[in-house]
């Protein structure tokens, strides 16, 4: 994105705040043997980082903010759009598990205008081991996925969102919960929204955001 698309973001995410009117792809393998796979539609183990992608397109979908913290380390940090932070200095270039819990409740919850959520990760690209300083600690695992997100709100009527940018994750072993026949289990560590060239700003049909901005709408 221009820096001239850059400094319209203020602008545009007001008219975006004051509309809704607020009130408030595979790292590892599957293990071999045990039981098939759930449903595509069910919520899985922990078990690989790609299962917690699966939980983090399921929650997100289906609106169950539980859900979609229990994917969260808790020492996670969400990293903001570069751009989106330039354009307006009230936001922070990150924030931690706390603050993107409440903003899950807030965007999932009671009294959201948010009707429906569609969202597709597509992992591009191969993913990078991360060494732990301390070489007998496990390492973690970073891999960008392409976002493509829809939000659909119900008041007003018709109006769409749309985020399609690049993510970055980190993923990190959960030193505090094991599966149970004592599987290991992953969890996101770090979500970066990632900018990029020559994404629009206005469409006849839809508000295109980024992720940072849909999420800064429900932070208090």
């Amino acid at each position: 994105m221009s820096r001239s698309n850059a400094r319209l973001r203020p602008a545009i995410f007001l008219l975006i705040v004051l509309t809704l009117g607020l009130a408030g792809c595979s790292l590892f393998a599957p293990p071999e043997g045990g039981d098939p796979p759930p449903p595509s539609g069910s919520y899985r183990e922990r078990t690989t980082p790609e299962n917690v992608i699966h939980n983090l397109v399921r929650s997100y979908e289906r609106m169950e903010a539980d859900e979609y913290v229990d994917c969260l380390a808790d020492t996670f940090t969400f990293w903001l759009n570069e751009d989106d932070v330039i354009a307006d200095p009230t936001l922070p270039w990150y924030w931690d598990r706390q603050t993107e819990s409440d903003i899950a409740y807030a965007m999932f919850g009671e009294g959201t205008n948010i009707l429906s959520i569609q969202l597709t990760l597509t992992q591009f690209g191969d993913e990078v081991e991360i060494p732990a300083p301390n070489p007998e600690d496990p390492s973690s695992w970073q891999y960008v996925e392409s976002v493509l997100l829809w939000v659909y709100l119900s008041d007003p009527p018709d109006l769409r969102l749309k985020a399609e940018a690049p993510s970055r994750f980190k993923f990190s072993i959960d030193p505090n919960e094991t599966g149970p026949n004592g599987e290991t289990l992953w969890e996101i560590a770090k979500w970066e929204d990632i900018d990029v060239e020559g994404r629009p700003t206005v469409d006849d049909d839809y508000v295109a955001v980024t992720v940072s901005e849909l999420k800064a709408m429900f932070r208090e």
